[in-house]
Formats: structure tokens, C-alpha cells, sequence
């Protein structure tokens, strides 16, 4: 099952892996990483979940090439050193994982940590008496146990998935950065952890290499939707992109809720 030609898929399905990319490359190259949460899902409604992720894997590495190169040194160094070490504890435990546990209880951990960062940035946290945190202005420090739980699960869920996103947005969005800093930095970050995993999925053999051709097909298009997402966001104001981070956040921390609590059920 592994070892089939990909280029014989249908076109719907051609149709679908295009879709895929397109969304994975505007929303890496202009948009965090957030939106992306549709991606590899997307794909594994139609080829198996294994192979989804190891078809995106190469594609994600190319796109977080070109983002670092459009958005050289633009990055918030600090921030991005506090994740690494939870972020590799993360792909450690996600590879072991990988077979062992339902991701259906991930999601639903992921999703209630997004829903909380959200809550606390619009300030029904405070309002509840749930956050001891005085003003949103307030910019906490890289690091503590914040980075490492939200660390960890990025790490986690971008090995099982490619779906670290809303971990990666709930971490930065704690923090006052422009939308370009907040936009590199977040590059920056997936960039590292990819680079982590990459290692662990070749050599748990999760990246067969029937899986490369269709990779290789969808190059161009990966490419061409990370210049659109860098063009895009250049263009967008510094108002509206947040305002659209944090939609885009609880998106997908709905849609996270929402598979694990049904894939619990079923």
C-alpha cells in the first residue's frame, strides 16, 4: 500500500492535493500558521494519513526556505530560542506517540489551550477571574512554563500532523510583535521543527519514497503560493492581519475541538 504510483491519482484527487498546497503556502508565507490546519487533513481524506504528512513534509521545507529568505533577520531571536528545546522534547514524544495514542485527546488539549489564549487576549479571561494578567499590553518573556507546554505541543502535533499551527500562533500572539516580526518569527520556529522531525520520519520509514514523486509535482505550486502569501501580506495592514490571526486561531481550534471530539465518538 505504501509503494503505489501517485501519478496515476484521479483528478479530484490531483484537484484536492493542489488545494492543499495552495492553502499550506499562502498561509506560511504571509499568514503564520494558523490557517494551515486544512492542509494535511485535507489530503488525508483521500490518501492515508502517513503518507498526507510525508507527501507535506519536503513541501513544508521548501516553503520555510523562501519565507526565511523573505523574511531574513526580521524574526524575534528570543522567542524563537525559548521553543526549541520544548519543541524537540515535542517531536521526541510525537514520534512515540505516533502509534500509541488516540490524537483525537491531542486535538481536544490543543484546542482548549487556543481557546484559552484567545480568551485571555480579548480580555473574557480577566473578566472571569481566570487570568492574572493586568493589561494586554502587558509583553510577558520568552521562555517559562508557557513556552514549554506550548512548545511541547507543537512539537507534538506538528510530528502526527503538520498541524503544530495553532500551538505556534497561541505562543506569539502572547506577545506584542508587528505582523512582519510575528510573520518571521513564526517561519522561523516551523522551520527549526520541521528540520527536527525530519530525521525521525526517515527513519521510522514514514517517508517512502513513492511519496517524493508527487511531492516533486507539487512543487511549483507550493512555491507559487509562498510568494503569494509573502505579496499578500505586505499588502495587508497591521490591524486587519491580527484581527485575522485571531480568527483564523479560533478556526482552528473549533475545527480541532470538533475532530476530536467526533473521532472520540466514532
Amino acid at each position: 500500500m505504501l509503494d503505489f504510483v501517485f501519478l496515476d491519482l484521479p483528478g479530484p484527487v490531483w484537484l484536492i492535493a493542489v488545494l492543499a498546497v495552495t492553502s499550506m503556502g499562502i498561509s506560511k508565507g504571509g499568514f503564520g500558521s494558523g490557517m494551515n490546519v486544512i492542509s494535511t487533513p485535507l489530503l488525508a481524506l483521500f490518501i492515508e494519513p502517513v503518507l498526507a504528512a510525508a507527501i507535506m513534509l519536503p513541501l513544508l521545507i521548501v516553503m520555510d526556505a523562501l519565507g526565511n529568505r523573505a523574511y531574513w533577520r526580521r524574526w524575534h531571536l528570543p522567542t524563537v530560542r525559548s521553543l526549541v528545546l520544548p519543541m524537540l522534547a515535542g517531536v521526541v514524544v510525537g514520534i512515540v506517540l505516533f502509534t500509541m495514542v488516540d490524537p483525537n485527546w491531542l486535538r481536544i488539549l490543543l484546542a482548549l489551550v487556543a481557546f484559552y489564549v484567545l480568551f485571555d487576549r480579548w480580555g473574557i479571561s480577566r473578566a472571569l477571574g481566570l487570568s492574572a494578567k493586568k493589561a494586554r499590553q502587558d509583553t510577558p518573556t520568552p521562555g517559562g512554563i508557557i513556552a514549554w507546554i506550548l512548545g511541547g505541543l507543537l512539537g507534538i502535533t506538528s510530528t502526527i500532523a503538520h498541524a503544530g499551527g495553532a500551538a505556534g500562533s497561541a505562543y506569539l500572539l502572547r506577545f506584542n510583535f508587528d505582523k512582519t516580526t510575528f510573520q518571521a518569527t513564526t517561519i522561523l520556529t516551523f522551520t527549526i521543527v520541521n528540520l527536527m522531525k525530519l530525521p525521525f520520519y526517515i527513519a521510522i520509514g514514514s517517508i517512502p519514497l513513492s511519496t517524493l514523486t508527487l511531492s516533486a509535482v507539487l512543487l511549483p505550486v507550493a512555491v507559487v503560493a509562498m510568494l503569494l502569501g509573502v505579496v499578500l501580506h505586505r499588502i495587508m495592514p497591521e490591524r486587519p492581519f491580527f484581527i485575522l490571526m485571531e480568527v483564523a486561531l479560533f478556526v482552528t481550534a473549533s475545527k480541532l475541538m470538533w475532530d476530536g471530539v467526533t473521532g472520540l465518538l466514532n
